[in-house]
Order: C-alpha cells, then sequence, then structure tokens
C-alpha cells in the first residue's frame, strides 16, 4: 500500500525556538492541530526544520549557542505533544542558506541527543548534505540508530539518477550498513513559478522544458533507478 510522510518549514510565528512565550505557544497549538490531522491520516513521520522557522531570515542578529538551548527545550515539549498521537518529528540537517541550527549530520545527532525524546529523530537529505558534509556516506553512518526520515535529490534538486556529482552507490551502501529501513523520499523541485518555486528559489526550468506526461515518466524512471541502487 501506499505509506504517507508529512514535511513542513514552520513560519515566524510557529517558532519553537523563539524566546517569546507566546509564539512558542502558538506553535504548539498549530502543532497539536497538525498532529490530529496525521493521525486521522495514519501518518506518523513528519520532518523538516521543525526546530526553528524557515527560511531563516539573515537580516536578524544570530546568537545559535542561545538558539540552540531554547530550540532543544522546545522541541522536547513538541516531542511529548506528538508522542499523544505516535509521530515521529524529524529534525532537518538544513544547508547554510537555509539555516543555521543544524547543517550538519553531526550537529544533528547531537541536537536530538540532547532532546532526550525517543521519538525525535534525525533527518537527512542529499541536496543539503551536498553542501556541507565532507563525506555523505560517513554522515549517514554516524546517524545510526537515529535516522528517521531520508529525503533525496541531486545537487541541484533535480531527480536521483539524473545528476553525476551525487555517489549513489555509497549512499545506499551506508544505508543498509546502519539497517536503515524508513521511508526514503524524493523531492525533486525543477520548475519555476507558484509559491513552491519561489520559496525553493527555483530561476530555471530544470525539467529540460518536460511535460506533464514525461515528468512522470522520469520519476518512475528516477524510482527504479533508487530500487536498483539501493536494493
Amino acid at each position: 500500500g501506499l505509506k504517507l510522510t508529512a514535511g513542513y518549514g514552520p513560519k515566524p510565528s510557529q517558532n519553537i525556538a523563539s524566546s517569546d512565550p507566546v509564539v512558542v505557544k502558538n506553535a504548539l497549538d498549530f502543532w497539536n492541530k497538525v498532529f490530529q490531522v496525521l493521525y486521522a491520516l495514519d501518518i506518523n513521520t513528519v520532518g523538516g526544520g521543525l526546530y526553528y522557522y524557515w527560511p531563516v531570515d539573515y537580516t536578524k542578529p544570530i546568537d545559535k549557542q542561545k538558539d540552540w538551548e531554547s530550540s532543544v527545550k522546545g522541541v522536547r515539549q513538541l516531542a511529548d505533544l506528538a508522542s499523544d498521537f505516535g509521530i515521529n518529528i524529524c529534525m532537518e540537517a538544513l544547508n547554510r542558506h537555509e539555516g543555521f541550527l543544524i547543517n550538519t549530520a553531526t550537529e544533528c545527532v547531537d541536537f536530538v541527543n540532547q532532546t532526550e525524546r525517543k521519538n525525535v529523530k534525525v533527518m537527512l537529505d542529499t541536496y543539503h548534505m551536498n553542501m556541507e558534509e565532507d563525506d555523505m556516506s560517513e554522515a549517514i553512518l554516524s546517524t545510526k540508530g537515529l535516522l528517521g526520515h531520508f529525503h533525496v535529490g541531486e545537487n541541484n534538486r533535480r531527480l536521483p539518477g539524473q545528476g553525476t556529482i551525487v555517489d549513489w552507490k555509497k549512499i545506499g551502501q551506508a544505508l543498509k550498513e546502519i539497517s536503515y529501513n524508513d521511508a526514503v523520499v524524493m523531492e525533486p523541485f525543477v520548475l519555476m513559478g507558484g509559491k513552491v518555486g519561489s520559496d525553493i528559489k527555483i530561476w530555471r526550468d530544470l525539467s529540460n522544458q518536460a511535460t506533464e506526461e514525461m515528468m512522470d515518466l522520469q520519476a518512475k524512471e528516477s524510482l527504479a533507478f533508487l530500487k536498483k541502487i539501493f536494493d
């Protein structure tokens, strides 16, 4: 059958790491409603930059240590709320242009361990890893026992198998080595326009002018590519 997962990038008004208790309460109220919907849809995994807000406004002052401590505290509350619905919350390591709190697998593991909550997991994405990790396979190995969600895409957001930079074979071997058996989600962003294109900063057509039918075929081919590499 079809297994659903969820992802989200919180707004500033939903920042669980905020120093303003009103904002934290608003975040918890928001997530309480979301968790009810996820539970009804039988979704037990939600991932993203849940520990802060996305994307970060770099015109504002940055105090990483202070925000880290506030975020750990807030995520503990969020995890306790999520546990009532049997939901795992996965902290995504983002590239430096989108966030500053968690950029690498090492930082993500440290953060997750500090929350001391079993339903707080690590989330990795090959697009972000390509910018921040020295060795993507070693980064994956460092998350053994904590990796709860995994996104795949080429270095420029195209479908897996459409590029030459990411070593998919090594990534597949690393996932096998840590006995990862949860979702692997393709997350291609290839078209300009709309809120998604604007949010993700897609300023050119990465689909090679593909029609919807062609993109469906490309997605099918990419899935077959990953299954062959990862199985």
